[in-house]
C-alpha cells in the first residue's frame, strides 16, 4: 500500500467524499451546473486553513463536470506579461477537443514583492474578461502590504468562500474508512489521536496515517512517537487566543502554535494591549510584564546567556495575558506594530545612509554604526560651508544623490550639481598633480568615481580644444578673404 502517496491513492471520486465544508460544496455544484448551462459565473476564490481541501475541490470539480483541468501556481507567474499570455488566453477559449475549462489559480497570495510587475492588476483584468471559470485558491484573504490593494480588487470580483479546520470526528471517519480496505489493524483511540492531532489538516492526517501502517498497525504508542503536530495559526488568532487565556497552559499552547518568535510577539503585545485591555490598572500591569522581560533580554545580551529567554518569552506574552483582573469581552481590532511599519517604511534610507557611512568609514576608518551615530550629522555641518562641501565630496567620492542628503537639498539643485562638477576637476587636478601622464595612473587604483571625473575634465578639455580650433580656422580664413 506504499506505493504511492495516499493523497493521490485516496482522492475523492465524488462530492459525496470530500469531507468538510458541505456548504461550499453544494454551493460549488450550483456554480458549476451554471455554467454547465451556459450561464457565466463569477470566479471562486477558496480561502482559508491548509489541508482544508481547497485545491482538492477545484480539481474534483473539474473532474466530475467533464472540464479539463488547467492549473498554475500564482508565485510561478508573477509578471502582467506571463500571466495575460499563459492565464488570459486559457480563460477565454475552450480546450482543443471543445470541452469546457477550469482555470485553476493556486496559492494566488504568492503574486508579490518586488517581481510582481503588474501581475495582480492582470489578473483582476482577466477574471472580470473570462469566458470559462475560474477558481483561485489563498490561505489568507486579507493580506497586509503590497498585497493589500490587490487582494480587495480579487474580492470584489469573486466569490469568496472560506474553507474552515475540518472536525477531527470527520477525519477520523474517513481514516477508519479507508484502513479498514488496507487490512491494517489499528486502535479506535489512536485514529482518533490521530484526527485531533492533525489540527484540521486532512492531508496532514492522512500522510502521518501513511507513515504509521507501513507496520501495518497503529496503536497509541506509535501515534505518541510522531509528535504534535504545531500548526502556524494567524497572528490575530494568535493573539486574541494569549490575550484571553483563563490558564497559563492555554497561554503557553497558543505562543507556542505561532510561527513568531517571544521578541515579534512582545511587540505585538505592546501595540496592542491598551487596545485590548481598558482598565488603567491591568495595562499597568502587563507593561509591567514587558518591563520585567525587557530586563531579561538586556541580562541575555551582556551574559550571553540564553538559558533566561524562558523567562522573558513567559513575561512578555503568557505574562501579559494573565496579568488582567477580570474578562474582557468584545472583538479588538488589534494594529500592526507601529516601530516595524515605521523601519519597514524608512528602510530604504537607512541603506542610503550606510552606503555614505562605508564611504566616509573607509576614509577615516571607523565603522558605519559609529559615522552613522556619531559623525553624520557633524559631516552636514561641514558642508554648509561650499569649499569644505567641495573637498570633502573629492575625498570620499560623493555622487549627487550623497552630497544631497548631505547639504539637505535635492540633487538637481544649482548648488549640489555645482559642488559635484567643482569635486570632480578637484579629483583630476589632484590624479594630474601626481606629474604622470592620465593614461599612466592605474585604472585599478582608481574608484569609479575618480575614473568618471577624469572622462568629464577630458570631455570638457577636448570641447574647448575644438572650439579653439575652430576660431583658429575661422581667423584664418578671414584673413585669407581680406587679402583677396
Amino acid at each position: 500500500m506504499q506505493s504511492s502517496l495516499w493523497t493521490d491513492k485516496f482522492f475523492p471520486s465524488s462530492f459525496e467524499e470530500f469531507i468538510g465544508n458541505t456548504e461550499i460544496v453544494d454551493f460549488v455544484k450550483k456554480w458549476s451546473s451554471a455554467w454547465n448551462s451556459g450561464e457565466k459565473q463569477k470566479p471562486l476564490l477558496f480561502h482559508g486553513h491548509s489541508g482544508a481541501g481547497k485545491t482538492c475541490l477545484a480539481i474534483l470539480t473539474a473532474q466530475l463536470n467533464g472540464w479539463d483541468l488547467f492549473e498554475l501556481n500564482a508565485s510561478d507567474f508573477r509578471t502582467k506579461d506571463i500571466i495575460e499570455k499563459v492565464a488570459g488566453s486559457a480563460s477565454q477559449f475552450s480546450s482543443f477537443s471543445g470541452k469546457r475549462r477550469l482555470v485553476l489559480i493556486d496559492e494566488v497570495d504568492g503574486i508579490q514583492g518586488r517581481s510582481d510587475s503588474g501581475g495582480g492588476a492582470a489578473l483582476v483584468k482577466i477574471m472580470k474578461e473570462a469566458r470559462q471559470p475560474i477558481i483561485l485558491t489563498a490561505n489568507d484573504l486579507y493580506p497586509q502590504g503590497s498585497l493589500r490593494n490587490t487582494f480587495a480588487a480579487l474580492r470584489a470580483s469573486s466569490e469568496t468562500l472560506q474553507f474552515k479546520k475540518i472536525n477531527y470526528l470527520s477525519i477520523a471517519k474517513r481514516l477508519r474508512e479507508l484502513l479498514g480496505t488496507g487490512q491494517i489493524v489499528y486502535d479506535e483511540d489512536a485514529v482518533k489521536e490521530l484526527a485531533k492531532d492533525s489540527g484540521g489538516d486532512f492531508r496532514a492526517a492522512l500522510l502521518d496515517t501513511q507513515s504509521l501502517a507501513v507496520s501495518k498497525s497503529i496503536s497509541i504508542d506509535s501515534v505518541a512517537s510522531l509528535g504534535f503536530r504545531e500548526r502556524e495559526e494567524d497572528i490575530f488568532k494568535t493573539m486574541g487566543k494569549i490575550f484571553r487565556a483563563k490558564t497559563f497552559k492555554e497561554a503557553r499552547e497558543a505562543r507556542f502554535k505561532s510561527d513568531l518568535d517571544a521578541g515579534m510577539l512582545s511587540k505585538w503585545f505592546e501595540e496592542n494591549i491598551p487596545i485590548e485591555f481598558s482598565e488603567q490598572e491591568d495595562i499597568a500591569r502587563a507593561f509591567d510584564m514587558l518591563s520585567r522581560a525587557d530586563r531579561f533580554e538586556g541580562r541575555i545580551f551582556r551574559k550571553q546567556y540564553y538559558g533566561l529567554r524562558r523567562y522573558s518569552s513567559e513575561l512578555s506574552t503568557t505574562g501579559v495575558s494573565l496579568s488582567r483582573s477580570r474578562e474582557y469581552a468584545g472583538w479588538s481590532r488589534y494594529q500592526f506594530p507601529g516601530i516595524l511599519r515605521k523601519l519597514s517604511s524608512n528602510m530604504s534610507k537607512r541603506h542610503f545612509k550606510q552606503a555614505i557611512a562605508k564611504k566616509i568609514g573607509k576614509k577615516t576608518h571607523s565603522s558605519s554604526r559609529t559615522v552613522i551615530s556619531e559623525d553624520l550629522v557633524f559631516f552636514k555641518m561641514l558642508f554648509k560651508d561650499k569649499e569644505k562641501a567641495v573637498q570633502l565630496a573629492a575625498a570620499f567620492s560623493l555622487d549627487e544623490k550623497e552630497v544631497a542628503f548631505l547639504m539637505g537639498s535635492k540633487p538637481e539643485t544649482k548648488k549640489v550639481q555645482k559642488t559635484v562638477e567643482q569635486a570632480r576637476q578637484l579629483i583630476a587636478d589632484q590624479i594630474a598633480a601626481k606629474r604622470k601622464p592620465l593614461a599612466a595612473v592605474e585604472e585599478s587604483s582608481l574608484t569609479d568615481f575618480e575614473k568618471q571625473s577624469i572622462e568629464i575634465v577630458k570631455e570638457d578639455a577636448e570641447s574647448k580644444n575644438g572650439e579653439k580650433d575652430e576660431n583658429i580656422g575661422s581667423e584664418e580664413q578671414k584673413n585669407q578673404t581680406t587679402l583677396f
